[in-house]
């Protein structure tokens, strides 16, 4: 037995009145209740500050389980359960009691103390309305956080979104620093880089002959007057005229120059009635029109050649392999884009298109090597040629009929003399297949072949294909 044990066993603190017990218990909790060993509420005290006081006088002569929420009465009844076995445990337990008429549902901290002999247990309860109200407000803050952060980004996507379909040079830079903050792809051609090597550069550093704040200082005064022509620059490196309209914008922590950037030495499309007319031809001709890049990505396509390939959108074409639509794949690209690359342009190139449905579909491809930039685009003219195909008169299939020839050889001859011998038949297959591929065309078979036209002329006469039509 402890000193303070002791005190209390040998009578040095006196007896308590009934009285003064009631106001010491409402004292220290905020809701006192007595329970009789079947679980029935026998008193209730609460305290002059407790919310309701009035409502938990009905208690009394009921089972406490019936004032608890569903989650709440298997807790209570274990802890009930474990008070005759053994010391009851130190650590509260949290109970909901139920709402009824307009008191709403509130949380509940109590601890347990065995009193008397019967069973009796007492309960000081410390009210949790005001910590679970902290936690809603809580709670209530991290959602709006959580929406405000949604909200930046749809409109960080939208920004960008903007930025990427915006023909015009859009520049954004900060006053305070100098630095570009955002830069759209137009931007960076114009000043010869990648949009990513432009944002945080220093704007000074992206023009000539003006300091790190003098450019940045014209264009405020110009922004902020709304008044006179745009400023005058050139580009660093590509030594390129550009004329800046600032527009100035403020954010809670910096201001921020949006500039638009024009240069009077490029021909706008919109002012040019050739290019209109060829634009308004690319997107309503009856042929299909491919751009290609030199590795034959696709780089952009007319709706003509979506319907012909039976592709649904565009974005399942842009950026792909040209080979992926062509019936002989990569073989077609080398040769179509092999051949416009080093004449500049090739007729009547016969292959098939591949759909996405799985079909194909007889087409002539004519190829121009574009020199309008400095990297190499091609233009490819794809025309239906399934009508003609249905009319054509067919053809020997001499190709056939030579490699079963050869085939015949193996088992009866080396490797080495197969090869020998059956090298005038590759070498006719060849030319005979980029004839029928050319429609003809001696000039492009020859292009094709990567032979002249007079030595094309003396393998025809060689293997009797001069009057084959």
């Amino acid at each position: 037995m402890t000193p303070n044990d002791h005190a209390w066993a040998n009578g040095l603190i006196p007896m308590i009145a009934a009285e003064e017990v009631s106001q010491i218990i409402s004292g220290v909790s905020d809701i006192a209740l007595v329970l009789g060993s079947d679980g029935v509420v026998m008193g209730v005290m609460t305290n002059p500050n407790f919310r309701g006081q009035s409502d938990t006088k009905a208690w009394e002569g009921a089972p406490l389980t019936e004032t608890l929420t569903i989650e709440s009465v298997p807790k209570l009844t274990a802890r009930l359960e474990s008070i005759p076995k053994r010391q009851p445990d130190r650590f509260p337990l949290e109970l909901n009691h139920k709402a009824h008429d307009q008191f709403p549902e509130f949380p509940v901290r109590y601890s347990f103390h065995k009193v008397g002999t019967d069973g009796a247990v007492l309960m000081l309860g410390a009210d949790l309305r005001s910590t679970a109200e902290m936690q809603q407000q809580l709670v209530n803050a991290q959602i709006a956080l959580e929406q405000d952060y949604e909200a930046q980004r749809d409109n960080d996507l939208k920004l960008r979104a903007l930025m990427a379909v915006m023909d015009e040079p859009m520049l954004f830079v900060s006053v305070r620093s100098g630095n570009v903050i955002d830069a759209n792809a137009a931007a960076a051609d114009l000043f010869g880089r990648k949009a990513s090597d432009l944002t945080g550069a220093g704007f000074h550093t992206m023009v000539e002959g003006k300091g790190p704040g003098g450019l940045i200082d014209k264009l405020v005064s110009v922004a902020a007057s709304q008044s006179g022509g745009p400023v005058k620059a050139t580009a660093t490196g590509q030594h390129t005229p550009i004329h800046l309209s600032p527009k100035m914008l403020r954010t809670s922590q910096d201001q921020i120059l949006l500039c638009k950037l024009s240069s009077p030495t490029i021909v706008r499309a919109s002012n040019d009635t050739l290019t209109d007319n060829l634009s308004d031809l690319f997107d309503n001709g009856v042929d299909a029109m491919v751009f290609a890049a030199q590795d034959g990505t696709v780089l952009s396509t007319n709706t003509a050649f979506l319907k012909l390939a039976d592709v649904a959108h565009p974005q399942n074409v842009q950026g792909q392999s040209l080979s992926q639509f062509l019936a002989r794949g990569s073989v077609d690209v080398g040769v179509i884009i092999g051949n416009a690359k080093r004449s500049g342009a090739m007729r009547l190139y016969a292959t098939k298109i591949k759909s996405e449905l799985g079909t194909d579909r007889p087409v002539e491809i004519s190829t121009t090597r574009l020199r309008a930039s400095d990297t190499p685009v091609y233009a490819l003219i794809i025309r239906d040629a399934s009508r003609v195909e249905a009319i054509r008169p067919g053809s020997s299939n001499v190709a056939d009929v030579d490699m079963r020839s050869v085939i015949e050889y193996i088992g009866n001859q080396s490797l080495k003399d197969i090869v020998a011998q059956t090298t005038d038949v590759v070498e006719k297959m060849c030319i005979e297949t980029a004839v029928e591929m050319t429609s003809n065309n001696r000039v492009a078979a020859a292009e094709m072949l990567g032979l002249s036209r007079q030595s094309l002329y003396v393998k025809l006469r060689k293997y009797g294909l001069v009057k084959k039509d």
